[in-house]
Order: C-alpha cells, then structure tokens, then sequence
C-alpha cells in the first residue's frame, strides 16, 4: 500500500491538478501567456514589442510561482491596494443619546442627591468637632450632667415600691374636640395637579389665573409631585386657566372655569402633547 505524506496545513493546501502546477498556476499562465503573445503581434515596434510581450508573461509567472513569506503575489498586491484605501487616523466622537422610554420620566428624589446630602452632612459633623467653641463644650457637658441625673432616677425608682406611687388622672380630648382642631387648621382654596397623557405628574408647570378683563390674579407652580395650591380666596366668577411649561416640552388649552365663593374641589389638568 502506498503511503502519501499529509500536509501540515490542509486549509491552504492547493493539489496539483496539471502537471506540476495547481490549477491557479495554470490559470494565470494561460490568461498572461496570450496577452504577452497578443501584444508582440500587435505592437509595430521592433524590440518594444519583444519587451512588452516578455514583461507581460514574466508578470503571469511572478503571480504564478513566486510567494512571499509562504502568501502569494496577489495576496501582497490586494492587501496594499486596501492599505492604501482605508483611513489612517479614527476620530472618537461621544454619542449621549437620551433612552426615548425615560424622556418623560420624572423622579421625586435623585439617589446621587441624597447620597452627596448624606456625606455632606457627614464632612460638617466632623469639621465642627474640631471647631467648637468653650460655649459649646459647656452645654454638652450639662447635657452629659441632664443625662446621669436621668440615669439615677431611673435606678432609684427600681427599688421604689409601685403602691406608694400616686395615681395622676389623665384626661383625654374628645372627639368632636379633634375636629374642631382639624376644621381650625387653615386649608388652601384652590388646589389641582397637572399630569401627561401618561398619567405621570409635571412639576415646574406654571398655572395663570386671569379675571375676564385678562388681568392676572394668580401665578402659580406646581411642586415635584405636579400640584398647585392658593390659600387666599378668589371672588366667585369665571376665570381663565393658562398652563405654560417653561422648558416647552407640554402644551396646554387655556380653559374657562367657574370658581364659588366655597372651597373648591381639586382640578385636575391633561397636557396635549402626541402619543
């Protein structure tokens, strides 16, 4: 049985289909060959027409047989061609596209806030430690002298007997004095929220009130959960609400709404921006 070697690299292996030559030998051999043959004939020129034809045909050798580091002559050629064409320098150009699901998103509290709040408190505490003044440590030095006196009474009274503790009557408020105290506390007259078609709340959303001459009695703003609020009385009529957002991202309808002389229900306005 005969034994034939393996070559080492199979994926580059070419087999030799003509004679010695592989068939991509042959190819170039066959097309350059002509060509070289085509010009002599054509070529009227004594010499010149040697030259040509024999330059011609060594070129189809050169891509034929000659290799370059174990890589083909036209491996070399391609490879500069696309050298020559691709860029030599790349320019690095930051891109901060906002995610277009968190746009309308607004947060009542930013966590980086109250962390930098948080070590801030921390910084004070520490710088004022080493900054007190006499007056300082006297009232801390009561406060230590309040605290043990605190502390003995409550270890004296371990060992009083619970009989010769007097009783105290305590008197509980009833509760229709509770409501009075809640109906005394002041309550605003005019309160509302402004929300997106998202039902997400606006804050930082003006709210103009105007009389039916157009003269603006109110200016008010909505705080971080999209409210607005007046404490003082308004005359009974019709008014004029205008909604503006400062940073123009919402639209409003200007609306005519009747207001009584009693405490009005809470309003609630829609902004008109497209879905």
């Amino acid at each position: 049985m005969d034994q034939h070697p393996v070559p080492r690299q199979i994926t580059t292996f070419e087999f030799k289909l003509i004679g010695f030559m592989t068939l991509r030998q042959f190819l170039y051999l066959v097309v350059f060959f002509p060509i070289g043959y085509i010009i002599y004939i054509v070529n009227p020129i004594p010499y010149l027409n040697i030259f040509l034809g024999v330059v011609i045909g060594m070129i189809g050798v050169a891509f034929a047989f000659i290799q370059i580091q174990g890589r083909p002559l036209e491996v070399w050629i391609k490879n500069l061609l696309k050298r020559l064409n691709s860029p030599t320098q790349y320019t690095y150009k930051k891109r901060n596209d906002t995610i277009k699901v968190l746009t309308n998103l607004y947060f009542i509290q930013d966590p980086h806030v109250a962390m930098t709040h948080v070590d801030t408190k921390e910084k004070l505490l520490k710088y004022l430690e080493t900054k007190k003044d006499p007056k300082q440590v006297g009232n801390d030095q009561r406060l230590n002298k309040q605290k043990n006196h605190i502390e003995d009474l409550l270890v004296q009274t371990k060992n009083t007997n619970p009989l010769s503790i007097k009783k105290v009557n305590i008197s509980f408020p009833q509760s229709g004095d509770i409501e009075s105290q809640s109906q005394s506390s002041k309550q605003p007259f005019l309160t509302g929220i402004v929300r997106n078609q998202r039902q997400i709340p606006l804050p930082g959303i003006l709210v103009s009130i105007k009389n039916n001459a157009g003269v603006q009695i109110r200016l008010l703003k909505t705080n971080p959960h999209g409210i607005f609020a007046t404490y003082s009385n308004l005359n009974s009529g019709v008014y004029d609400f205008e909604i503006s957002d400062p940073k123009g991202n919402y639209f409003f309808d200007t609306m005519k709404l009747t207001i009584g002389s009693d405490q009005q229900k809470p309003l609630a306005f829609y902004s008109k921006e497209l879905l």
